[in-house]
């Protein structure tokens, strides 16, 4: 079962995917977010890395609707005298499903592995340098890209950036992430790393 904590830092991440504000995820969502990386460095429909990029975010909508999809039995329950049709059944997801999606993944020791994947993917697109570190101004892109204020971008890589040497490594970057998804302790820099929860 998530912890109180877990469900606050899960519900910062579910606005981040939330990009219209309607208090569910559609597969348009996450395009948006896949274009959105592209445009970062100008990957341009039916090149390889744009379909790359495309395709990891495609493989995550997909696998949270299949886990979903395993938990939820009855697409359709009945409340009174209306039937009522869970968010999966109309192809989104809502935030109780986004629950009980990390709730699934986040006791799976194989996710972990999956997590620094996909956060590694990241790291190399928002890196558009390639110099191998996120620089303040790549990190404040990538707060643009998920939608998040900006004006948290330059405390959260102060936290981040434990090294203090004024960019983020990959390790530091992938650490931190584990963290947020991870951790219950909350005192640590990583449940702000995406700004306030």
């Amino acid at each position: 079962m998530l912890s109180e904590l877990q469900k606050r830092k899960l519900t910062k991440l579910f606005s981040m995917y939330d990009a219209q504000n309607l208090g569910i995820l559609k597969l348009s969502d996450f395009e948006r977010l896949a274009q959105r990386l592209a445009e970062l460095r100008d990957w341009k429909p039916d090149t390889l890395p744009y379909e790359d990029i495309t395709s990891k975010f495609l493989l995550l909508w997909n696998r949270m609707r299949a886990e979903i999809k395993k938990k939820t039995s009855n697409p359709v329950a009945k409340q009174g005298s209306f039937e009522v049709i869970d968010a999966h059944a109309r192809n989104q997801i809502d935030l109780e499903e986004w629950f009980t999606y990390y709730d699934i993944v986040l006791h799976d020791e194989s996710y972990r592995s999956e997590i620094l994947a996909f956060s590694s993917s990241l790291f190399s697109v928002i890196d558009t340098d390639g110099s191998g570190n996120l620089d303040r101004n790549e990190w404040v892109n990538f707060f643009r890209v998920y939608n998040i204020p900006v004006v948290y971008a330059s405390e959260t890589f102060k936290k981040i950036d434990r090294d203090d040497d004024g960019v983020l490594s990959m390790e530091e970057v992938l650490s931190t992430m584990h963290d947020f998804y991870f951790s219950n302790d909350p005192h640590i820099p990583a449940n702000y790393m995406f700004g306030p929860i």
